[in-house]
């Protein structure tokens, strides 16, 4: 059977990586044993989650100062939008698909009238082609030529986004998965930080581990192998990752950031060293975190050598259902992926998609788009007609903002969220084709060593 995770990471890049230059580690990369009290590990609904000891005084965030130009963007009929991605890479599969996600939420906004009295000047995304110099330069780019209110939808594989946007006080929404939606005030992920920096408030959750460990029968061992792309800044998402399944009682017993950004020619060596990586014998779990096409090749591989327990990989998308070798695979998603389909917001965001961006599939990638658009409307209407850049951020980060869509996207908690992710998730099943889903369930967040 084939389990496959995608928390923490970016789907078919892998922002989750345990150390650059391929080199081995063991425990959670260096970041210490988590240990959580045992009460604490139980799911429950995808809100209301317990926080435990951890506390965040906004002061403390960085960049926190006002605009210098507090109402960029905005008209007295418009408000300008736009937004920063690795559309492409050289691997091939990236966050193309944020951008028409997020084009079908800012057309219904505006078709339903826009949000308190301007419509949204959605002007499209940058794409950084997954190079982190490519990166910092487009961020620039954003503030100094496209002047938007706010970058939405921010995907890359790089946090070098963040310094420019800093300067210029540029709030940012996308799936937190690198550092630049840690440790400040202006990011915002739609479940939350992903990878906290090493050197900030680190914390763990226990909501995907805790789906992962139901799923091993009696008496198995809780050992896990964790495969990352060679690539730095995922660095501190694998080491989040690694903790939040130590907290669940599972043992790291190798990570390894191998796979090189060129692509994966051959897996073989890498399966047989996670075969004998526990004492000379597979881990009952393999985690790697690759683009599509190396996930593949680590599947077929590990099939190959014999291996009975869970593979792990960041696989899901209805575009693969039909894929033989995944058949019987799961995928564990910090947000309902769509399924099913009658709950009322994964419904209305179909019909979003089949009316204002047609022919787009409903995957991670559409979806992340689409659901930070919808972080931001949320945001822009709670802010009303007065609407400045640091009165929306005030509106966000100072009065215990929340951000959750029932049975769907679980709460967020701002600013509690710019220092850890939302304990959330739902493991996906395909089978003969099809992928069904249970309910989103939260763990909770807890401070690690």
């Amino acid at each position: 059977m084939i389990l496959v995770l995608s928390a923490a990471c970016t789907v078919g890049l892998a922002a989750c990586s345990s150390s650059s230059g391929g080199g081995d580690s063991k425990g959670s990369g260096g970041g210490g044993t988590v240990t959580v009290d045992p009460a604490l590990n139980k799911q429950g609904p995808d809100h209301g989650w317990s926080q435990t000891n951890v506390t965040l005084d906004p002061k403390t965030l960085a960049c926190n100062g006002p605009a210098s130009n507090p109402t960029r963007g905005i008209t007295p009929t418009s408000i300008k939008l736009g937004g920063l991605a690795s559309l492409t890479s050289p691997a091939g599969t990236a966050f193309g698909d944020v951008l028409p996600g997020a084009k079908a939420r800012f057309e219904r906004a505006n078709a339903e009238g826009g949000v308190a009295g301007r419509k949204i000047d959605f002007i499209g995304v940058r794409d950084d082609g997954s190079d982190g110099g490519r990166t910092a330069d487009q961020a620039r780019a954003v503030v100094e030529k496209d002047q938007v209110f706010a970058a939405v939808p921010v995907n890359s594989t790089s946090a070098n986004n963040l310094d420019a946007f800093c300067k210029a006080t540029m709030p940012f929404f996308g799936w937190g998965t690198t550092s630049a939606y840690c440790g400040n005030a202006i990011g915002f992920g739609i479940t939350g930080c992903q990878s906290p920096p090493a050197n900030g408030v680190r914390t763990v959750d226990t909501g995907g581990s805790l789906v992962v460990a139901k799923l091993l029968s009696a008496g198995a061992p809780k050992t896990i192998g964790m495969v990352g792309l060679d690539n730095e800044s995922a660095k501190q998402g694998m080491i989040t990752v690694g903790q939040g399944f130590e907290s669940a009682g599972f043992k790291v017993v190798y990570q390894k950031a191998q796979v090189p950004l060129s692509g994966l020619t051959d897996a073989t060596p890498i399966v047989n060293s996670l075969m004998k990586s526990d004492g000379g014998k597979p881990p009952t779990v393999i985690f790697y975190a690759t683009p599509f096409g190396d996930a593949i090749k680590l599947a077929t591989a590990l099939k190959a050598s014999g291996f009975k327990g869970y593979s792990v990989s960041p696989l899901f998308d209805p575009r693969v259902s039909s894929i033989k070798a995944l058949d019987d695979s799961y995928a564990l998603t910090q947000w309902q992926p769509g399924i099913p389909a009658d709950l009322p917001a994964n419904a209305q965001m179909i019909k979003d998609l089949e009316k204002y961006s047609p022919g787009t599939a409903v995957s991670l990638t559409a979806m992340v788009g689409y659901w930070s658009a919808d972080m931001v409307v949320k945001a822009l209407e709670k802010t009303g007609r007065n609407l400045t850049v640091d009165s929306f951020l005030k509106t966000l980060n100072t009065t215990s903002y929340t951000n959750y869509v029932p049975n769907v996207v679980p709460e967020t908690r701002w600013p509690l969220n710019h220092i850890a992710s939302s304990p959330c998730a739902t493991l996906v099943h395909l089978k003969d084709g099809k992928w069904t889903a249970p309910p989103l369930a939260c763990g909770a967040i807890t401070k690690a060593p």
